[in-house]
């Protein structure tokens, strides 16, 4: 039997998730959530993008039953699904060796409207993972226009939970994380900060390595480039 890859459009972390488990946690007890499961990424990324059509099972949501019967509870709903975009955009970084290892960042972007993929990418002889992290995701929304609907794909938690759970509060004492020490890459985080608020983002984690075609060309993009040095 193929291995089943499950989509969370709407759920407590959307993406694409390898296993039932994974995708469980992310939509049991949560209102409205989206999921589906599929035996491509390809057709999971199409549904996740918006197109109902992928796939020959109909998507489970809240009130539903799940794929192993468990009734979903109604609860607060803590993100509407990101189903309307200009660009979806892939984004990931990479170090050689972490900390201060030669490391590369890339992003990937499709434009919705005609199905242009782009690609950038670049590097540094000294840097960490988390800072390719984020300059990639600087670069891509550098890349597309001011006011654009952005779908942004990362399997960063560090990037996706700084700029949706922790930055408010970082801004709010200071720049300082709740232990009081300083935030770590305050200026790439207050780069990303001013572009995050000039788009119209929404932030997805997709797990790495599960085959979903330009999360594996970013991280080949991103380790070429770190390659280089």
């Amino acid at each position: 039997m193929p291995k089943k890859i499950y989509a969370v459009r709407n759920g407590r972390q959307t993406g694409l998730f390898t296993t039932w488990a994974e995708c469980q946690k992310q939509v049991t007890g949560y209102a409205g959530a989206r999921f589906k499961g599929f035996t491509s990424a390809e057709e999971a990324m199409r549904w996740l993008s918006g197109d109902d059509s992928a796939g020959s099972h109909t998507a489970q949501s809240s009130g539903h039953r799940l794929f192993h019967g468990e009734k979903v509870p109604r609860l607060h709903q803590e993100q509407p699904a990101d189903t309307d975009q200009d660009y979806i955009i892939y984004t990931d970084g990479s170090c050689l060796r972490n900390p201060d290892g030669p490391g590369g960042w890339a992003m990937v972007a499709r434009t919705i409207a005609t199905g242009a993929v782009s690609e950038q990418s670049g590097g540094h002889p000294s840097t960490t993972n988390n800072r390719m992290e984020l300059t990639a995701a600087i670069k891509a929304l550098q890349w597309a226009p001011a006011g654009s609907r952005v779908a942004l794909y990362t399997d960063s938690q560090y990037l996706k939970n700084g700029i949706t759970r922790w930055l408010a509060a970082w801004k709010r004492r200071g720049w300082k994380k709740a232990d009081g020490t300083p935030v770590l890459n305050r200026e790439l985080w207050m780069a990303l900060d001013a572009l995050y608020g000039s788009h119209h983002v929404t932030f997805h984690w997709v797990k790495g390595h599960a085959g979903v075609d330009l999360n594996e060309r970013c991280d080949q993009l991103a380790k070429k480039e770190a390659m280089k040095y």
